[in-house]
């Protein structure tokens, strides 16, 4: 019965972790964390804010997770003991199940918050940097001030970076379709193709079957 439990609980563990690498979940997660994570620094005082961000967080992961567990039949003790078995708790298991573990553990959701802040400034910098040729003063003269038309462009570049991911997912998608969509109409090119060189061939059976019977008759 034990080695039962633990396959179960393995298939637990592995069902959930597909899951967690997937588009249904890691799309929403991280539009979410990317349009949310801006306010988020690394200072020790939380701010209100920061608080009702983690609790629409929590309502999504929620949401995700209960549609999911109801649609592949897993309930929410098996779940429960699948995130607090060994198998949850290896290095790469640990780190697939950091958002999941973020809707109840405030420290958690605040430092991937931050790190997803910290992130998207250093790509915005770098978008500044290339187009510009150089940084902002406040990042070459060692001040902490950014000036307002430094934050609006980085809050710009930062919704950018979003926009453009998402054009490119929708654009990957687009040439799947339309590869798939090419693939499936060269296979009826394919069986034409093959009855044309059928048939000519007959044809031309039939051609030289014709002169021998008109020696014959003369």
């Amino acid at each position: 019965m034990a080695a039962e439990e633990e396959e179960e609980v393995e298939w637990v563990v592995e069902s959930i972790a597909g899951f967690l690498r997937g588009p249904d979940w890691s799309i929403p997660i991280l539009d979410f964390v990317e349009q949310k994570c801006e306010v988020f620094d690394d200072e020790e005082e939380s701010k209100l804010t920061y608080t009702e961000i983690h609790q629409e967080y929590k309502e999504l992961v929620e949401k995700l997770l209960e549609n999911y567990l109801k649609e592949i039949g897993i309930n929410e003790d098996q779940f429960q003991e699948a995130c607090t078995s060994p198998l949850a708790k290896t290095h790469t298991s640990q780190a697939i199940l950091q958002p999941v573990l973020a809707a109840e553990d405030f420290t958690i959701f605040k430092a991937m918050m931050v790190q997803k802040n910290i992130e998207m400034q250093l790509q915005a910098i770098r978008i500044i940097q290339e187009r510009n040729g150089v940084l902002p003063d406040c990042l070459t003269d060692g001040s902490d001030v950014v000036s307002d038309l430094e934050q609006e462009e980085m809050k710009i570049l930062r919704e950018v970076l979003r926009k453009s991911k998402e054009e490119y997912d929708q654009e990957e998608e687009r040439k799947r379709k339309k590869q798939l969509s090419e693939a499936k109409t060269e296979e009826p090119t394919v069986h034409n193709s093959e009855a044309t060189k059928l048939s000519n061939s007959q044809g031309g059976g039939e051609h030289f079957a014709y002169p021998p019977s008109e020696i014959q008759e003369s």
